[in-house]
């Protein structure tokens, strides 16, 4: 599902760490619709040496315990949002990383939402 929300969206490409994150297999593709072979999909050990080489992205972390809402920042075209798993959410070790924390604001109670629903909203900001 981010996959395709993904090439569907405003995303230029996805990073994945080949730890702790879900593997590209046969369902995974069949999931995506093809769309998998729409964008750049790229791997690294760990998110930490991806982020530490990129020093004119603006660096976002998705948490519930930010000041800033998804709706407060305008991205440009080097900016990246980084998404924990639902758990635990983005590491403290990814979080000291980015330059900013992003919450999305929501009604009724709700504390927080499917990372393939975060990953969608996040695909069709304006940009």
């Amino acid at each position: 599902m981010i996959i395709r929300s993904c090439a569907a969206g405003n995303v230029d490409g996805i990073i994945l760490p080949t730890k702790s994150s879900a593997k590209i297999s046969p369902l995974v593709i069949k999931a995506s619709a093809g769309t998998l072979f729409k964008l750049p999909i790229y791997f690294c050990n760990s998110l930490g040496e991806i982020l530490n080489d990129l020093p004119d992205t603006k660096i976002y972390a998705l948490s519930s315990h930010a000041k800033n809402t998804l709706y407060d920042i305008e991205a440009d075209k080097k900016s990246i949002f980084v998404l924990g798993n639902e758990s635990d959410g983005v590491s403290e070790n990814v979080t000291k990383l980015c330059n900013d924390s992003l919450y999305i604001p929501m009604q009724r109670g709700v504390e927080s939402l499917n990372v393939a629903v975060t990953a969608s909203l996040i695909a069709f900001m304006k940009s």
